[in-house]
């Protein structure tokens, strides 16, 4: 498996471009604090500031007008005018910089799952409840590495999101998606999201692009967890075996270009998680013989990239007590036997 590295150019683009995402974050999340609005209003013949918190008009009283009160009033519309014109200028940077990352060449993940990733870290989501688990995830591993992986080893047509529910989930109320659950943010994406019938842990869109919605299975099978983030309608997760593993594994996380040379923020399980798992995968009796190829592949290549260029990841069996030790110690002779030139084989 041949690992490409960036050229300095694009390792010089792909870094102000992560610097550009991340101060465009930064200046969203605190913009937060000015949504809604805030005017006065009048009752029984005297006016009150009132503070407005989303388009449905809910609010609060801040008490009556007073040099105080009109204090609040002017610093309130001179912080939002801030952070919009700060807003509309990272903005447009953005879009500069998306250009020359496609010029350069390193605009990769596909756009409609950057989308996502967007909209699920405005909710509030990605990295907290949820985390991008497949074949996606390689995307976030070359891009920290500043390398690419071989298209065919990268090309899907679906996302798999894995949820963990032992911390509590909180959708954070933006138009209503509270209620719709995790269905009403990948329509925010694209409309033509649709569940796969009812109960299902699958939406797909209208060109056959599938986001999987999985968690793991509980321990006591008895047990009754959540399964849908939003009423009857959202997607229901499918609990799968030993996905457990890869909750309990540290996080990783990294800026990744899609293909519109807009950027967004990916978090994954540790690189060597994903590898571990998928040597898990690729060794399953009852796994597709053709996915156990590409499990395996997978994990090659990502125990390869660790090894030339995240040494921070040692796959020390103390860090990775969540993996039974024989997968451990596999993917640690595939490290040792893959840093010899050819001559020097047992």
């Amino acid at each position: 498996m041949q690992l490409f590295e960036m050229s300095n150019e694009q390792r010089r683009i792909f870094i102000n471009t992560a610097q550009l995402h991340e101060a465009h974050t930064d200046a969203y999340d605190k913009s937060r604090g000015y949504r809604g609005g805030m005017h006065w209003k009048k009752a029984k013949g005297r006016e009150y500031l009132f503070r407005s918190r989303d388009r449905y008009g809910y609010g609060q009283s801040l008490g009556p007008r007073s040099p105080e009160t009109e204090a609040i009033f002017g610093k309130f519309h001179e912080n939002k005018k801030k952070f919009e014109d700060k807003l509309s200028e990272l903005r447009q940077k953005l879009r500069e910089q998306a250009r020359l990352c496609k010029a350069v060449k390193i605009a990769r993940a596909p756009r409609l799952v950057t989308a996502i990733l967007r909209l699920l870290a405005q909710h509030n989501l990605m990295g907290r409840n949820l985390t991008v688990i497949g074949t996606n995830a390689l995307y976030a591993y070359e891009a920290s590495a500043g390398v690419f992986f071989e298209s065919g080893l990268t090309s899907t047509e679906d996302m798999d999101i894995l949820w963990d529910v032992r911390s509590r989930l909180r959708l954070l109320s933006l138009d209503r998606v509270d209620t719709y659950g995790l269905i009403g943010i990948l329509r925010k994406a694209d409309k033509t999201f649709e569940p796969v019938g009812r109960k299902s842990f699958r939406a797909v869109n209208q060109s056959g692009y599938m986001v999987d919605l999985v968690k793991p299975e509980p321990r006591d099978i008895r047990a009754k967890e959540v399964r849908r983030m939003g009423d009857k309608e959202d997607l229901e997760a499918a609990e799968i075996r030993n996905l457990d593993r890869l909750v309990s594994s540290p996080q990783f996380s990294s800026t990744v270009i899609g293909e519109d040379g807009f950027p967004a923020r990916m978090t994954t399980p540790d690189p060597r998680a994903f590898a571990l798992h998928k040597l898990w995968l690729g060794r399953r009796r009852d796994r597709d013989p053709i996915k156990k190829k590409r499990d395996q592949a997978q994990a090659q290549a990502v125990c390869q990239l660790i090894l030339q260029y995240l040494p921070a990841y040692p796959f020390d069996p103390s860090e990775l007590k969540m993996f039974p030790k024989e997968i451990v110690a596999e993917a640690t002779a595939q490290l040792d036997a893959s840093d010899l030139p050819p001559g020097y084989e047992e």
